[in-house]
């Protein structure tokens, strides 16, 4: 028995699978609808593989899409994606479930957590008003059985003894936050989506439909970290991120008017769609390539380097030979021209000139030094 309609399914498939081949995975089957839609666009050669924790989900889909050889379903987890033995290409899709054979069960997340810690997850999960005090009530009614739907209410009214202003409201919040915290939702996000990327090919697509602002703020965060398009990363000068690994192909979107009013349940739903750049393993192959130019460039260059130091090293020592010899040379010369400012060596040169030495044309008598005795 088909239990709920499949929201988005004609865009997502579209999207996903409208000109394109390959395998797409259902990482939550559910009753196959959107699984469906991928098989009604895939080419013969195309495959559905359809992931789903809950075996009744598994069971109605099977059923459903059993006269399509194509399609394949995996009772798994879709954050155990990376183990899945499938040949997994361009596309994901998610519509998360609870498997009832887990054993960690709603009483189980109340009796081993702390009440305010449990209280503060309940406020960021869905803005359950007075949160620790529901979750101390809760606790305490799990310490001793199990809980059953008339419990959530008593643990609104124990917060509000004077009423609620929104009964169902508040009463579909925190079940809709106890069911997140049981089924571990957002844990599965974190895991499922890096290993959904890593296993695509390139110029694969992954495709996240999301119920809940909260789920929708972690998936969003999420994608951009995996495409490269985190705003505080380097930028070149052109103003591109050189890191980039994908591309948005739908950064949001919602349901159409007209779905909504035939789907109440897709009122809701945000889908974002990122796109895995073809050219990421050749990126790969030229860096590495670049880095090994850029060893070999070095490495040419220190023994250049040394050869050129060596050939340095060699004429310096000649010109400081030739300097030494220079200074010898200035030694011998001095020398040589003391010698020449001699008295005697300026004679010899003159008389080789024909250079004579005048004679004096007058001469002074000599003073009569000796002392003449006077008689008395």
């Amino acid at each position: 028995m088909i239990r709920h309609v499949p929201v988005m399914a004609e865009r997502i498939a579209e999207l996903l699978a409208g000109d394109r081949t390959g395998t797409v995975v259902d990482c939550t089957l559910g009753d196959g609808g959107h699984s469906e839609a991928f098989l009604a666009r895939l080419p013969p050669d195309g495959r559905v593989v359809g992931l789903d924790r809950d075996p009744d989900a598994l069971r109605v889909a099977s059923e459903r899409l059993r006269g399509d050889a194509r399609f394949t379903s995996i009772h798994t987890t879709f954050s155990r994606l990376g183990s899945v033995d499938a040949t997994l290409g361009p596309g994901v899709a998610m519509d998360l479930r609870m498997d009832q054979q887990e054993e960690f069960d709603l009483r189980a997340l109340l009796t081993e957590s702390d009440s305010d810690d449990l209280g503060r997850r309940l406020s960021d999960l869905a803005d359950v008003p007075r949160s620790r005090t529901v979750a101390r009530h809760l606790s305490g009614i799990a310490a001793t059985r199990g809980l059953v739907s008339d419990d959530l209410e008593a643990a609104l009214l124990s917060a509000f003894p004077r009423g609620m202003r929104d009964r169902p409201r508040e009463l579909a919040r925190l079940a809709m936050a106890l069911r997140m915290l049981v089924n571990r939702e957002l844990e599965e996000i974190q895991e499922a989506l890096p290993a959904a990327w890593d296993r695509m090919a390139p110029g694969g697509r992954l495709a996240v439909l999301t119920y809940h602002s909260v789920e929708d703020r972690l998936v969003k965060g999420l994608l951009r970290g995996l495409i490269g398009d985190d705003p505080d990363a380097p930028r070149d000068l052109y103003g591109n991120r050189p890191d980039r690994k994908g591309d948005w192909v739908v950064r949001l979107e919602k349901p159409s008017p007209d779905e909504i009013a035939a789907n109440s349940r897709a009122r809701s739903a945000q889908l974002r769609v990122v796109e895995k750049r073809r050219g990421v393993a050749l990126a790969g192959i030229l860096v590495a390539m670049v880095m090994v130019g850029l060893v070999g460039s070095v490495m040419v260059g220190c023994v250049w380097r040394q050869t050129r130091h060596v050939e340095l090293e060699k004429g310096l020592d000649a010109a400081r030979a030739d300097g030494r010899r220079l200074d010898d040379s200035l030694v011998q010369m001095q020398a040589a021209v003391r010698a020449e400012r001699q008295p005697s060596g300026v004679a010899a040169r003159a008389a080789l000139y024909g250079y004579r030495r005048p004679q004096r044309q007058f001469r002074l008598p000599e003073p009569d030094t000796s002392l003449a005795e006077v008689g008395p």
